[in-house]
């Protein structure tokens, strides 16, 4: 009987791994939609998965989006991360895995978002639990890289800083991590096309920020300090921005911390800084203007990124391209360094004069029969139109022509002779004015431009509200009494050739991208009780409105 026993359980045995051998492998499916991924409080993401042909483990790049995980993809013809058109088509489908996750509580996963604890919950959470649950599949090697711009971009630093173990690397584009005050404000007013455009595509900030338009109320200081961890990040990230992106001087700042303040590996990121706008990373043509230098640069970057951290190419020329990345518009190259600090220019004083010329010469002083100043009216009724500039669509954005500004009768207009040689600013370009106006408040709106004869193309633009002139605190004006504000432009490389013009444009205001002042003392406009306003700026040697420009 004991004989009988042993040879019937090796014979079940000798079936067994007969049939083990012989059963059929899952089958290998190239696309597969509608994934649902489990998150840790048992709800669960949709995604869409896609493989190479050839079966096999792979690396894996992690797309979670706002914006529709359908959309994402070549085979759908649609864009992925706001990148080029072509930067998608350019990627490797035979190496990697992709996966594109909708975030909670948008298109597919709209449903994830019932009965979410808002105070404990964070949407980094949900990038772990997706991250580790692609290291699991049987099609992934346990690598995992991420990608994606703008709300996909913050997505990326939110998920690093939760630090799921299999997250190799993060490749964020057009973003930086957290929300703070100056996300919907620059120089204390409101970003009010900026904001009311985040609303139509469902990220409800408006309510936010028009309830809290004080830069000192802890609501702030609060939700910067929650969301705002470069400390907690420790992979190599690669950013990209542009010089018209929305953000960066933001992007430029997180750079910078994470190389300070990261993780070891956080230290290693690269920064990528072009001439581009939010929506048309690496295309070539930008406003009224081309970059043919720069038609795909970061795709390149962004290729040999993830085949160095995700595929162990190490020759491939990735560790030599600098830490810093810049694109010198007017001369049409890329600069590298190990830091923007390093690149940055020293300030350079120019003075605007009461006769409309900006030159190194000092004003003299003002008499009785020479006040040296000059006046414009604004109304914010009928406010100075946005044209190009640091804006996403629908409005229009990049380095547009800006000369029918300069010809409108509530502007200052102030230009430099024709230059005997290039002019190159790198940094943070800086005006100070000084004026007096007739109102308990106004806005002081300036663009830089580049003027070659033909078209007055707009560099860069910024405002400053005049009662919050010290950065916090409002305080009031007193008509007739004189002050000054300064105006801080965002980080910019640029080159007027020989021959061109720089060109000031200063008046009110600028709208849609702005929300135009009342000039009543109230944060808000209110159309039915707007003032109009009337300034005048100041230009002589006791006060003397100075641009400083950063010429490296």
């Amino acid at each position: 009987m004991r004989t009988l026993t042993i040879a019937l359980c090796a014979l079940l045995l000798t079936c067994g791994v007969h049939v083990a051998q012989d059963a059929p492998e899952t089958p290998w499916v190239e696309r597969t939609d509608n994934v649902m991924i489990p998150m840790r409080d048992g709800n669960s993401l949709a995604a869409n998965v896609l493989l190479p042909a050839k079966r096999g483990q792979y690396p894996c790049i992690l797309v979670q989006t706002p914006y529709n995980k359908n959309f994402m993809g070549r085979e759908l013809g649609g864009e992925i991360g706001r990148g080029s058109e072509v930067a998608w088509a350019r990627f490797d489908r035979e190496n990697y895995a992709y996966v594109f996750v909708d975030w909670r509580g948008f298109f597919g996963s709209r449903k994830a978002s019932q009965g979410v604890n808002q105070r404990t919950w964070k949407r980094g959470q949900d990038g772990y639990d997706c991250v580790e649950w692609c290291a699991k599949q049987d099609w992934c090697n346990g690598k995992i890289g991420t990608w994606g711009g703008s709300a996909l971009g913050k997505q990326q630093f939110d998920t690093a800083a939760e630090q799921p173990p299999s997250l190799v690397c993060a490749a964020p584009l057009i973003a930086y991590q957290g929300t703070r005050y100056e996300s919907y404000f620059e120089g204390h007013v409101l970003l009010d096309e900026h904001v009311k455009t985040l609303d139509k595509v469902g990220f409800g900030v408006g309510k936010l920020a028009r309830e809290n338009r004080r830069p000192d109320q802890l609501i702030w200081s609060i939700a910067r300090n929650r969301s705002y961890v470069p400390d907690k990040i420790d992979v190599p990230c690669l950013m990209v921005s542009g010089w018209w992106d929305n953000y960066p001087t933001d992007v430029i700042e997180q750079f910078n911390d994470l190389q300070a303040k990261g993780g070891k590996r956080a230290r290693t990121s690269k920064l990528v800084m072009g001439p581009w706008s939010h929506t048309a990373v690496d295309i070539a043509e930008q406003g009224d203007a081309k970059f043919d230098k720069a038609a795909d640069w970061s795709t390149d970057v962004t290729l040999k990124f993830f085949d160095y951290y995700l595929r162990g190419i190490t020759d491939n020329g990735y560790e030599k391209i600098p830490a810093v990345n810049v694109y010198q518009c007017g001369e049409d190259r890329w600069l590298g360094g190990e830091s923007w600090a390093k690149l940055c220019g020293k300030p350079a004083p120019w003075h605007l004069h009461a006769d409309g010329s900006i030159s190194t010469s000092q004003p003299p002083a003002a008499t009785i029969e020479t006040p040296l100043t000059r006046q414009y009216k604004y109304d914010p009724k009928n406010p100075s139109p946005t044209i190009g500039g640091r804006n996403l669509p629908p409005q229009t954005h990049g380095p547009k022509d800006v000369a029918g500004i300069a010809k409108r009768k509530d502007v200052l207009v102030y230009e430099t002779a024709a230059l005997e040689k290039p002019l190159a600013i790198r940094g943070e370009v800086e005006l100070t004015v000084w004026f007096t106006c007739n109102r308990v408040d106004t806005d002081i709106h300036a663009r830089l431009c580049d003027d070659d004869g033909k078209q007055t193309l707009l560099v860069a633009e910024t405002i400053q509200r005049a009662k919050y002139r010290d950065g916090k605190k409002a305080q009031p004006l007193k008509p007739g009494e004189v002050y000054s504000v300064t105006l801080r432009f965002t980080p910019h490389a640029y080159t007027w050739r020989e021959g061109h013009k720089l060109k000031l444009i200063i008046t009110g205001g600028n709208a849609p991208r702005y929300e135009p002042n009342s000039h009543t003392g109230d944060d808000a406009i209110d159309k039915a009780e707007a003032l109009d306003v009337e300034v005048t700026l100041l230009h002589d040697a006791k006060h003397a409105t100075i641009i400083k420009l950063p010429v490296p």
